[in-house]
């Protein structure tokens, strides 16, 4: 019937991750609009965290570009951030935007302004949300429409509207392309998507440090979710090649988190108990 017609080639349009992440990046544009009209000279949200962020993103790619000249002391330069002058490693008072820095840098060389390179990546947490949990759920359900929509409740979630002046608390994307790589390793046994699950981790683990410390467990359940349900608890290759994927984002991860560490023993920051249950959801925020 023409009804049936019309839905299988609904189907194979939704079944085209290019397509997918056109509309995705349409849809970011129109959720966050007027973003998209000032791209070269407006911050989205307000003018508290996103300028500060700014000025690190500035601050990292200045850095980076005299790194990738061969000037090796832009290292320790970079966490000496010029704030609270004497102090040392003052950028780990903060996320240090590395990454972020890093994926725009031929945007910042070309144009010299951070402003377009903030909103690209305010713009792509969006999108990039969108079509990781699109090929997630496509790859675990096998059915593109539902794969759409799940990556449009990941990618719009009224937390991340929430959290708009916080650019490293939407960085939220890496996280499906992760359990992505994963999923796919289990599938098809090949090393490819475990090694790209494992940097796509490391990038979570680079855009945010509060999601380094909850997505990693998340990660290290849903792979032991994975080998329960294939009943692989007997094969020593798949626990050495997990080994090795988890040894590679670690070891990515550890040289940037090496500062905060000495940070945190130079001033021995601590968090009371009593301060993790004011904070934290109660049972009427879950519902």
């Amino acid at each position: 019937s023409s009804s049936h017609i019309a839905h299988d080639h609904m189907i194979r349009v939704f079944d085209r991750p290019p397509v997918a992440l056109l509309l995705y990046l349409g849809l970011s544009c129109v959720m966050t609009w007027p973003v998209v009209t000032g791209m070269t000279r407006d911050l989205p949200s307000d003018l508290g965290d996103p300028v500060f962020v700014s000025g690190m993103l500035t601050w990292a790619s200045k850095h980076w570009l005299d790194l990738l000249g061969g000037d090796l002391s832009a290292i320790r330069r970079f966490w000496n951030a010029p704030f609270f002058y004497p102090e040392t490693l003052a950028t780990g008072f903060s996320e240090h935007f590395i990454l972020h820095a890093l994926l725009t840098l031929p945007v910042y060389v070309a144009t010299q302004n951070i402003l377009l390179c903030y909103n690209l990546l305010f713009l792509a947490a969006f999108t990039l949300s969108g079509l990781g949990m699109y090929l997630f759920v496509r790859e675990l359900t096998g059915r593109p429409l539902a794969a759409f929509v799940a990556g449009l409740a990941f990618a719009f979630a009224p937390y991340r509207f929430a959290t708009l002046p916080h650019l490293q608390v939407m960085s939220s994307q890496w996280m499906p392309f992760a359990l992505y790589g994963f999923r796919r390793y289990f599938t098809t046994g090949r090393m490819q998507p475990l090694i790209g699950g494992a940097v796509a981790l490391w990038a979570q683990n680079m855009s945010s440090g509060y999601y380094m410390v909850y997505f990693g467990p998340f990660v290290a359940v849903y792979v032991l979710a994975e080998i329960a349900t294939r009943r692989l608890w007997t094969r020593l290759k798949v626990w050495l090649h997990i080994a090795g994927a988890a040894a590679l984002a670690l070891a990515l991860t550890i040289p940037f988190g090496l500062p905060y560490l000495a940070l945190q023993r130079r001033y021995n920051y601590r968090r009371p108990l009593h301060e993790f249950v004011y904070f934290s959801a109660d049972l009427l925020a879950w519902f």
